[in-house]
């Protein structure tokens, strides 16, 4: 029987806690309780993940490598290692499929996900605690890693949920207490809130959720256009998206906004190089290679251009995707108009062929 569009859905997010560190750690006892970070070793490298004890110094993802070890001196640098990170996520993932069927799993990233566990706990029988509890302690059993959880009636108050409270956290908002749990946090826990709309909200006088729940609907759409009142519907803990499993890999991309604004090409295609560099890294711990890449520019007056190149062929050459990335560039026709930001975009992600010849000689 079809459950009824009001009965509470009960949603788990998963997050595993200093998930690329902690697989090194966990696989290497000389890497435990120190401060550790996850980088490749280019000049441009920047840190894909750092250790909760190098956090304690301020060391942190998308941080450049040389930032973080003037913040650590002590910092030690290793290398990622795509492979064993897949493993760990995929044995997570079958403990996931313990509680709920595969479309009912919505992974983010490799370290992240949504579970919808509603068939489970609509009669009764078990908690949402009860569930989050046990998927924790398997995680940590089996697989050697520890997890934090949110747990609600949406992906969105889940998700806040689980980070308010990490490393190994476990977080439950009970059906029809959302608006309140959500009303006191900063308004920056809000997914898909960036910093500039943060910082024009603060110049509004709205600093938590709670506030920009309550504020004028309109005027709050004359400010921030459409998605003003689709970030007051967030705020107020209303959010219906469902948990799919079937959605396909997600994009990777990174963006820099400049001090600024810049108009000379040689400039632009430095902040290509790096913005390339830091996508390239993430797409290999994930293992998967990109088919298209894109550039997105934004101008002085915010509006945004975008141009993408596909590949007949997906790769994860770094020389290739920022011939790619310039050639997107340069089919924007800016000329020398200035660019308030730019970025680089990777999708059409897909796990490389195996090796077959590989296999059969190995």
């Amino acid at each position: 029987m079809p459950r009824p569009e009001n009965w509470p859905r009960t949603i788990l997010h998963v997050d595993l806690d200093a998930f690329y560190t902690s697989v090194h750690q966990r696989d290497d006892p000389k890497l435990r309780g120190i401060p550790v970070a996850v980088a490749g070793r280019s000049k441009r490298a920047v840190v894909m993940g750092a250790s909760y004890e190098a956090r304690a110094f301020g060391v942190r993802s998308a941080m450049p490598v040389h930032e973080a070890q003037q913040l650590c001196p002590q910092l030690t640098i290793i290398n990622p290692d795509g492979a064993r990170y897949r493993e760990a996520s995929r044995l997570v993932h079958q403990i996931f499929r313990r509680f709920t069927s595969p479309e009912l799993v919505e992974g983010i990233a490799l370290d992240e996900a949504y579970l919808d566990i509603t068939a489970r706990t609509r009669h009764g029988t078990t908690t949402a605690e009860e569930v989050a509890r046990r998927i924790k302690f398997q995680i940590h059993t089996e697989v050697q890693l520890t997890a934090t959880v949110g747990a609600a009636t949406s992906k969105l108050v889940a998700k806040v949920a689980s980070g308010t409270r990490k490393p190994d956290g476990l977080v439950l908002v009970p059906p029809g207490t959302e608006a309140d749990f959500l009303a006191p946090l900063p308004i920056g826990v809000i997914p898909g809130l960036g910093p500039k709309t943060e910082d024009r909200l603060h110049a509004m006088g709205v600093r938590t959720v709670g506030e920009l729940a309550a504020y004028e609907t309109q005027r709050l759409v004359q400010a921030l256009g459409v998605g003003g009142a689709v970030l007051q519907r967030y705020a107020q803990g209303r959010d219906r998206a469902p948990v799919d499993g079937s959605k396909p890999a997600k994009t990777i991309s990174a963006e820099t906004t400049f001090d600024t604004d810049v108009s000379d090409r040689g400039q632009l295609e430095e902040a290509l190089r790096e913005l390339t560099d830091r996508v390239v890294e993430r797409l290999r711990a994930e293992g998967v290679r990109a088919r298209t890449i894109y550039v997105k520019l934004k101008l002085p007056d915010f509006r945004l251009v975008s141009r993408q190149v596909s590949r007949t062929s997906p790769t994860d050459d770094v020389d290739a995707i920022f011939r790619a990335a310039r050639s997107a560039l340069e089919k924007s026709h800016l000329e020398a108009r200035p660019v308030r930001l730019i970025g680089v975009g990777l999708s059409g992600l897909e796990h490389p062929e195996p090796d077959l010849q590989l296999t059969l000689f190995d």
